[in-house]
């Protein structure tokens, strides 16, 4: 009788559908200071920002970020480099931003530039 049983169970299970994976998006983990440091030396402090604001979308969980002076420094983007990239990024629809006189501005990150499958919430 056990034998009959284990028969019939392979035979389901072969005749099962086989399970379909869901497609990725390929993706990279890096290090922020290593990657700072990286596009540092290749002279593109563009591409630190853009990676930053990845990172920090991905942190919160939220697509619109401050995005401060500060904190970019430490990663060598100064702050005629962000706002000329932002402008640039506004400009391609990449980005929203929000400003306002003397403040941060808030950047949020458009549904083109953001991975479709990323978890974030629009607010």
């Amino acid at each position: 009788m056990t034998d009959d049983y284990a028969k019939r169970r392979l035979a389901e299970l072969h005749a099962a559908a086989p399970i379909k994976r869901k497609r990725t998006t390929p993706f990279a983990v890096v290090s922020l200071p290593a990657a700072a440091k990286a596009f540092a030396v290749a002279n593109c402090p563009k591409a630190t920002l853009w990676l930053w604001l990845l990172h920090q979308t991905r942190k919160t969980g939220k697509c619109t970020v401050a995005v401060p002076n500060d904190a970019l420094a430490k990663y060598g983007v100064s702050r005629e480099i962000k706002r000329r990239a932002l402008r640039q990024w506004e400009a391609a629809g990449l980005v929203a931003i929000a400003r306002a006189s003397r403040k941060t501005p808030v950047v949020t990150l458009l549904r083109s530039a953001n991975d479709r499958r990323q978890n974030c919430q629009r607010s």
